[in-house]
């Protein structure tokens, strides 16, 4: 009986190993899973930089819901409202995106572009926004013939020097990414995907590989977010991150790598190998 319970173990013990080995395989969420509508554009913010959007449209139960993607993550879902009265235009499109901000544009057949806006009482603009329906997801961002040989899968700690005040209530009640301390990347030949955490939960991005470094974006918590980081060394990244209203400097140090796990589990199914093969032949 002991050594059934303990063959027992090492089989949980093994089956640990392995889904740990798998930790990094993240995978990008296609718009076209939730809907049979993709959606795909951008934000215009702060000097004229541009941070990809993406979202799904499907029917359901009678109404039309969108799904907002970001990265590995299901960012935010709401309703698709087309042709509102109180939006004064036949060819008017809004959805909300969290507690209190909206998407409102104009449609133009399979074209929108209107504004990105935030606010309890009234509603400020935060970024313009334009999208266009497409037959399938693509990759926002231009491939790059010869990447960074650099493989960042693992996680990182991210140090944003001074963290931002949030004195203000404004601010307090925003999402502030300063406040995120790890994050984990997967490389997938030229694509990079990853979550983001800290304050405000999960966060998921993806993006490419450049030349020297990474491009990635995300949305959460209502906040589109550009990040462009350049290695210093393989263990060691600079970067800059754009919001609505915001520009982050950030210095990221690797904290573990796939080849560090992969050498452990290893060593772990080794040894429980020895093991099993003692109940055996003892």
């Amino acid at each position: 009986m002991k050594k059934i319970i303990s063959l027992l173990m090492l089989a949980s013990l093994v089956s640990l190993c392995i889904s740990c080995s798998k930790n990094y395989e993240l995978e990008r969420k296609d718009a076209g899973e939730y809907g049979c509508e993709v959606w795909q554009g951008h934000f215009i913010v702060q000097d004229g930089v541009r941070i990809p959007l993406l979202f799904g449209v499907e029917d359901k139960e009678g109404a039309r819901q969108v799904r907002i993607v970001s990265g590995s993550e299901l960012a935010h879902w709401s309703y698709w409202h087309e042709g509102e009265v109180r939006h004064e235009s036949l060819d008017s499109i809004s959805f909300k995106s969290g507690l209190h901000s909206e998407f409102r544009g104009t449609r133009n057949e399979d074209k929108i572009s209107g504004v990105y806006l935030d606010g309890v009482m009234t509603k400020v603009e935060r970024a313009k926004f334009e999208a266009e329906k497409v037959d399938k997801q693509q990759s926002p961002f231009p491939s790059i013939t010869n990447p960074t040989t650099i493989v960042p899968t693992g996680t990182w700690r991210l140090d944003f020097g001074t963290l931002k005040d949030l004195s203000d209530s404004r601010e307090l009640l925003r999402y502030n990414i300063d406040r995120v301390q790890t994050f984990d990347l997967y490389r997938k030949e030229g694509s990079i995907i990853g979550k983001a955490y800290g304050a405000g939960g999960v966060q998921g991005f993806d993006g490419i590989m450049t030349e020297n470094g990474f491009i990635c974006s995300s949305f959460h918590h209502s906040e589109p977010f550009l990040i462009e980081g350049t290695f210093v060394d393989k263990n060691t990244f600079n970067a800059k991150i754009t919001s609505t209203t915001d520009v982050y400097n950030v210095v990221g140090k690797r904290s573990s790598q796939t080849k560090e796990d992969v050498k452990h589990t290893g060593s772990v199914l080794s040894g429980l190998y020895r093991t099993l093969r003692a109940f055996f032949w003892e």
